[in-house]
């Protein structure tokens, strides 16, 4: 008989794991506890991006492929453990906060397949900490445009003095995220995305600013209202819901360089790379 429910510890808390067999990626027969040591395999390395960030998450409660729901607020029935802080411009959500990885296994409970966050953690809710570049190709292209278009992207970015780290978005994209000390208001943020993005279509043909499809057509979106009050980017290490339980991986850019398929970055294969060596992105983290 399936088990009905398993009891793990994830740092001193235990959660409850209904349903562990549920198979949430039917075509990878990916299970709700795969996930689960997915998620406990990674992190330490999604900890160091992601605490204190607030939440949405993807639901699925048919898994992968199924009928989903994005989710802001947090549970009625969450546990006392799991943080939130009600937070937006206008109309407000009740946001988890990313502080424990008993909070981040409850909501894989819950059939979570992506994770997505706001590009502020705690206690500067309202002076973001990330200036994030979201390269999104256009139709029929392939990701060797996307990969190259990002690469060209990075010297133009230091340019202006940032730091600035890739990761694959977990299906055709690539963010470039660049850490900066939390201290300006997010207009001013948004407004220096915006420079930079300018420089950028000025020195390299074929990208465009234009969020309208019938005016970007074979350009690629740069994407820099992620940057607006609590818009919100897949965090990394996050799985996303496509057919191999793909995952938004932080790459070296000497590794994105070389990629050509960021499928090849699953739950399976992202936690052999973990296990192999450091984090591509060590020097992002404050020390």
């Amino acid at each position: 008989m399936p088990k009905e429910k398993q009891i793990i510890e994830a740092e001193g808390i235990t959660v409850e794991i209904s349903h562990p067999e549920k198979i949430l990626y039917p075509e990878a027969g990916i299970s709700k506890m795969d996930l689960v040591r997915y998620y406990t395999t990674a992190w330490p390395h999604l900890r160091e991006f992601g605490m204190g960030r607030p939440l949405a998450i993807k639901r699925y409660p048919h898994g992968a492929g199924g009928h989903s729901f994005f989710q802001k607020n947090k549970p009625a029935n969450a546990p006392e453990w799991v943080s939130s802080r009600m937070l937006g411009v206008g109309k407000k959500a009740d946001y988890i906060l990313l502080d424990k990885l008993a909070t981040l296994l409850w909501l894989v409970n819950l059939d979570s397949l992506e994770f997505h966050s706001a590009l502020v953690a705690a206690p500067h809710f309202f002076q973001p900490n990330l200036m994030a570049f979201d390269l999104d190709p256009p139709p029929g292209s392939t990701f060797q445009e996307i990969r190259d278009f990002a690469l060209a992207c990075r010297p133009v970015i230091e340019g202006f003095g940032y730091r600035c780290f890739a990761k694959t978005s977990g299906k055709r994209g690539v963010h470039i995220c660049c850490p900066i000390q939390p201290k300006a208001p997010f207009e001013q943020v948004f407004n220096a995305a915006k420079e930079v993005a300018t420089a950028i279509i000025q020195k390299i043909p074929g990208c465009t600013l234009d969020l309208k499809k019938e005016n970007r057509k074979d350009k690629i979106l740069i994407d820099i209202y992620r940057n607006h009050p609590f818009q919100l980017m897949v965090l990394p290490y996050s799985t996303r819901a496509t057919t191999n339980a793909s995952v938004s991986m932080p790459l070296s850019w000497e590794e994105l360089a070389r990629l050509e398929n960021p499928g090849v970055f699953n739950v399976g294969t992202v936690v052999e790379k973990l296990n192999k060596g450091k984090d591509a992105w060590e020097e992002y983290y404050p020390k």
